[in-house]
């Protein structure tokens, strides 16, 4: 063998040894082709069947053979049967994209040659999705009126939850600043703290009078003052840049700024636990960018099913988002009400804080 080989094969098994004392690099890696996967494949998990309620007060088989043709809308429709006072309940809690009201008589009008009719009702918090919902409908008439042989002319009666719609740029374009708050804080607040152990400053912390946890804080502190003036920042193109209006001035600078601090404290119980600034950004950034799809960024998150509506739970996004879009244009994107989404992310903030008070003096 020669020398040049065996020094590949000692420095191959050197840098495997040094992944195995540092397992969090190597599974960075690992994940990374799964995050992007997960990625791609939230796009597709998320929005492309609305939670419809479906209300049938016509006994006929006309009835049945339009409620097969909602059904085979393509990529319409999540139809879900149910009483009328239950699809109000549903709708107005935000667990219904819309709702379809299929009323008494409309097989005899379809006998008769008569243009029958429909109710539709829409959550339009979201315009993008609400118009996917309203073209769905001519969509599943098509298919009815080929089923029974003549065409069909169906009328939807229209009727929105809301005043006026959110186009798709302004509700996307604050979703974005919670992003940018949680990514900005959350990177700052890691490598700040990241930064005391690799500088081997944490000896000297832990000497102090007052403890390594009262100067970690103090470092957050001025780390989330930068945050802040970043996210901020971002709000300032999305409002003159995008010309996204505010419903409530106050409470959008309130809301980042609890968004931000929360954000600045989790990534720096991270960068205590971690203790190298290299694993920071990759780490959130990949961590983020998932959860941001998963938590209310494209449209409310209520509407992507049970499953990805508990999971986005996790992140302070989506109660950054549902905050955000509250201050912004005034809408209720989450079951949970404003003060609730405020009161976790001040929450999540003072536990953060408590654990690096906690970490720093192991």
């Amino acid at each position: 063998m020669s020398d040049r080989l065996r020094t590949a094969q000692v420095a191959a098994g050197g840098q495997l040894a040094s992944f195995k004392r540092s397992p969090v690099m190597a599974l960075l890696a690992l994940l990374l082709p799964l995050n992007l996967l997960l990625l791609l494949s939230l796009f597709a998990l998320t929005g492309y069947r609305a939670p419809t309620g479906l209300v049938v007060d016509d006994n006929s088989p006309q009835a049945a053979l339009f409620v097969a043709a909602l059904r085979a809308a393509h990529h319409s429709f999540a139809l879900q049967p149910m009483t009328a006072d239950q699809a109000t309940k549903d709708l107005k809690t935000g667990r219904l994209v819309a709702t379809i009201q299929i009323p008494d008589g409309f097989g005899a009008q379809v006998r008769d040659g008569d243009s029958p009719f429909v109710l539709l009702t829409v959550d339009n918090v979201n315009r993008d999705m609400a118009e996917d919902v309203r073209r769905a409908i001519p969509a599943a008439g098509a298919i009815f009126a080929k089923d029974i042989g003549r065409p069909v002319p169906i009328e939807p009666q229209l009727r929105n939850v809301l005043s006026h719609d959110t186009n798709y740029v302004e509700y996307l374009g604050v979703s974005a600043i919670a992003l940018a708050a949680v990514i900005a804080g959350a990177t700052l607040g890691g490598t700040v703290v990241a930064r005391t152990w690799e500088s081997g400053e944490d000896r000297l912390l832990r000497t102090a009078p007052s403890g390594a946890g009262a100067t970690l804080l103090g470092r957050l502190a001025a780390a989330w003052m930068v945050s802040l003036a970043a996210s901020l920042i971002t709000a300032a193109v999305v409002v003159w840049g995008y010309g996204v209006p505010m419903r409530s001035p106050i409470e959008v600078i309130g809301t980042i700024a609890i968004l931000t601090a929360c954000s600045v404290a989790l990534g720096g119980l991270v960068g205590t636990k971690l203790r190298k600034t290299l694993l920071i950004v990759p780490l959130v950034v990949g961590l983020t960018l998932p959860f941001y799809l998963d938590s209310g960024a494209l449209e409310p998150q209520r509407f992507d099913g049970e499953k990805l509506f508990w999971l986005a739970h996790l992140s302070p996004t989506y109660w950054g988002v549902g905050a955000i879009e509250h201050a912004f244009h005034g809408l209720t994107v989450t079951p949970e009400p404003v003060w609730m989404l405020l009161a976790v992310l001040a929450g999540g903030t003072v536990a953060a804080c408590a654990g690096i008070v906690r970490l720093a003096v192991k």
